[in-house]
């Protein structure tokens, strides 16, 4: 089986039983160990589970698309008996007895977990580095960094070494690394993915469980997997039948924009402006324009701090510099500004998701520029500064709560790819998915792979 195969091709190959999911159990963990040690995409393989797994997948009724094939998680996520360290020293002996929702959910679907992927100590990067299991590079080139938070996911995926991956996005750590290394990034509405059994909400309702993939079905295939609730939780987003069936969009209304208060690299700029030209050839009504989110910033910062804050953590010896600069911030920092600054993001959704009244989906660039360098952001009195700056189509949909999704629709000269991300109505999953499969058949991008790693 070819390992850049789509998770669905590798779905229905196993119903077919042309493979079985241990044959792509072991395919996954051979390649793992052969190309992982120059990516540090994961830092855990968990290959007793994922076998045993395969092996009750091939007993039972393959009833799912997905059934069968194997998934990489991201290490904010427990999985029961396996340690769940949030990429930080603070808790590198930390081993939980229970499994999170999506994790829950991935074993209810069959879907073997290959592994734990690296990321940056508390998933507060934008890049995966400096946590307590080093960077992970980008298959593309690996002296640039695969992205962050899921960034080990992002390089996982891009190099063959799954078929499709878990995530989390709080501020674009889903859409940053697919921008960055190449692949479909979506972050689903507010409240579409539980985030128990022990978390209510992750940074006020910003942060939530998500999926990378190769194709705009798989991602889709694997919001399916991961999509509900629990009793409880804070929100909740009913389903409205399966993501995967996302149909024809129809005739939309679609802005576009690339204006941001930071610098806008050209090439990026111009891609955007491709897909936008792409969109209206496939008979949409599309006109330049978008909403003015310049006003979540400082809230979100606040937000972003006093969550990083609330890890249990005695020794700020032990954190990656920005965090721990994160916990001295935090003190100055009264619980009246903190909810100030949550009503502030709540206030002003309301002003940014008008723009949906009269259009069915904005196009943007996904980040301001291509994958930076190793070492990025690495100045801790500036980092949280200069990501919000680098992150600045991303974020604000965090604080509206709105699907959203990260498209590989171009490539720099250097030979990085660019993300274009299309952000869609509350609850608007559905409408995405249909038009970036459009534009996968318009802007194709599944010949793409990265040089070394076939």
């Amino acid at each position: 089986m070819d390992p850049f195969a789509s998770a669905l091709e590798q779905g229905a190959a196993v119903r077919r039983r042309e493979v079985r999911p241990r044959e792509l159990v072991e395919m996954y963990l051979e390649r793992i160990e052969r190309l992982n040690p120059r990516l540090n995409a994961y830092w855990l393989t968990t290959a007793e589970l994922a076998l045993s797994q395969a092996d009750s997948a091939e007993r039972e009724p393959a009833d799912g698309p997905l059934h069968g094939v194997p998934v990489s998680v991201k290490d904010l996520t427990a999985i029961a008996g396996y340690p769940l360290t949030y990429g930080s020293r603070a808790f590198e002996h930390n081993v939980p007895d229970l499994d999170y929702f999506v994790v829950s959910r991935l074993k209810a679907e069959s879907c073997p977990i290959l592994g734990k992927t690296t990321t940056p100590e508390f998933g507060s990067r934008p890049v995966t580095e400096h946590g307590l299991h080093g960077a992970a590079l980008n298959p593309w080139d690996l002296a640039h960094n695969a992205g962050g938070s899921s960034g080990g996911a992002a390089g996982a995926l891009a190099a063959g070494l799954c078929a499709w991956s878990h995530g989390t996005d709080g501020g674009g750590s889903i859409r940053i690394p697919a921008s960055c290394c190449g692949l479909v990034g979506l972050k689903p509405s507010r409240g579409r993915i539980s985030l128990g059994p022990l978390l209510g909400e992750g940074w006020a309702g910003l942060s939530t469980q998500a999926v990378m993939a190769r194709t705009v079905e798989d991602a889709a295939a694997g919001l399916d997997v991961l999509a509900g609730h629990l009793p409880g939780d804070p929100y909740w987003a009913d389903e409205e039948g399966g993501y995967l069936d996302f149909g024809h969009p129809g005739t939309l209304r679609v802005g576009f924009t690339t204006a941001a208060a930071s610098p806008v690299d050209p090439e990026v700029a111009a891609c955007v402006q491709q897909a936008a030209r792409a969109i209206a050839g496939l008979g949409h009504q599309v006109e330049e324009g978008g909403p003015d989110t310049a006003a979540f910033k400082e809230p979100q910062m606040t937000i972003v701090i006093c969550g990083t804050a609330t890890y249990a953590v005695t020794d700020l010896g032990l954190l990656d510099p920005i965090n721990a600069d994160a916990f001295e911030r935090a003190k100055a920092i009264t619980g009246a500004d903190y909810v100030k600054a949550v009503n502030l993001v709540r206030a002003h959704s309301r002003n940014v998701v008008e723009f949906w009244d009269d259009h069915d989906v904005l196009v943007t660039p996904t980040l301001t520029s291509p994958a930076p360098r190793l070492g990025a952001f690495a100045n801790t009195s500036t980092a949280h500064e200069e990501a919000f700056d680098w992150l600045a189509f991303t974020y604000p949909y965090n604080c509206t709560g709105q699907p959203a999704l990260s498209l590989p629709l171009g490539m720099s000269q250097a030979g990085l790819p660019i993300g274009v991300q299309l952000v869609g109505p509350p609850r608007g999953e559905r409408l995405i998915l249909a038009l970036a499969a459009q534009l996968q058949d318009a802007m194709p991008w599944r010949d793409r792979r990265p040089a070394g790693f076939e």
